[in-house]
């Protein structure tokens, strides 16, 4: 009787953690060699704000924009269309590239990982009042732009919040 009560608690732990919304953070981990190109130096981290188009930039699509500047001292400058901006503090854990920072109302919990095994697709996940979100997420990068004879184009118009959250 004891051994199939151990067996149930076991198996419903098992069940909990599978389905839990963490679990599925992350899609494809990478070393922290695949994470180094979305990185600038430090000494941008001050201008990132007014210079945000000379930087390099994860970016997502117009369906949930944001976009983050990460920087070789473990920060981050981020814009959220409808949030807000801010910084926070990233690192490389486990194959996955964590980004937090904290709002005046939630913390903010982003990861990054590959959208594959092989290739250089990334997602960017993270859970909101409407739950879970698996989104693409690409790098820009400008002066890689200008070396393959590309003008980079304009960032979208970023719209701030007014709310404060």
């Amino acid at each position: 009787m004891l051994k199939s009560k151990i067996i149930l608690v076991l198996s419903l732990c098992t069940l909990f953690a599978a389905c839990s919304p963490m679990s599925s953070m992350t899609a494809s981990k990478r070393d922290a060699e695949f994470y180094g190109r979305f990185v600038n130096p430090a000494d941008q981290m001050a201008s990132a704000p007014e210079k945000l188009d000379q930087v390099k930039l994860l970016e997502t699509g117009s369906e949930y924009p944001m976009r983050m500047a990460l920087f070789t001292n473990g920060k981050f400058y981020y814009q959220v269309d409808k949030l807000g901006d801010g910084q926070g503090l990233w690192d490389v854990t486990d194959g996955v590239l964590r980004l937090r920072a904290i709002r005046p109302l939630f913390d903010m919990h982003l990861f990054v990982s590959g959208a594959q095994a092989d290739g250089d697709e990334t997602v960017i996940r993270f859970i909101d009042r409407h739950g879970f979100n698996s989104i693409k997420i690409q790098l820009r990068d400008p002066e890689l732009m200008k070396q393959q004879g590309v003008v980079p184009p304009a960032l979208p118009l970023y719209q701030a919040s007014e709310k404060d959250i």
